[in-house]
């Protein structure tokens, strides 16, 4: 698929640094060159590969970043940019609605009444309150009809911010109107 996007691209440069090693140690089979040549090559070339394969991830997070802020707080714009496009797609691909779907599953199989409490810091009985509404989100995301990207990025917040009522003790009382409001915004 065409894309205008400059994305930064985490698996093409570390294919490209591994081709290079490979390169390099073929350097060890010219009888003339110390054999340390090629391994010492190679290593650096890894080691290359291996730091702009983290600054590439780091790059592709603050792009995502900056597209997740762009549709949860500005999600009635009219023409959205390719980056917003993108990130939507990329959002509520079927993979990303399995992965949602199974992590919700999770979080509900460990609040059941015939489990003894992990360490885990869920707010297990306002999750068991407002259950129904985490089994219709789950069952939204596992269907066919489309989603909209706001809504997994909300379950997103609920299910992994540090501050989400499904951790804190002192928001708890909110959890069903974030899921709610979260389950509202699955609606395109």
């Amino acid at each position: 698929m065409y894309s205008s996007l400059d994305l930064p691209h985490p698996n093409r440069a570390a294919a490209v640094f591994a081709g290079l090693a490979v390169c390099a140690l073929l350097l060890d089979a010219a009888p003339s060159l110390p054999w340390i040549a090629g391994v010492i090559s190679a290593g650096l070339f890894l080691i290359a590969g291996g730091v702009r394969t983290i600054h590439e991830r780091r790059e592709l997070t603050a792009v995502r970043r900056a597209a997740d802020r762009l549709i949860v707080y500005a999600p009635t714009s009219k023409d959205a940019s390719e980056l917003v496009r993108w990130r939507c797609a990329e959002l509520t691909s079927r993979s990303s609605r399995e992965s949602l779907a199974r992590e919700i599953s999770r979080l509900l199989r460990s609040v059941d009444d015939g489990l003894l409490p992990s360490a885990s810091p869920v707010r297990r009985v306002a999750v068991r309150r407002e259950r129904r509404f985490f089994e219709s989100a789950r069952d939204r995301l596992a269907g066919e009809r489309p989603i909209a990207a706001r809504g997994v990025l909300l379950f997103h917040g609920v299910l992994h911010e540090a501050g989400s009522p499904l951790y804190s003790e002192e928001t708890e009382h909110l959890l069903g109107s974030t899921v709610r409001r979260a389950l509202a915004g699955l609606e395109p």
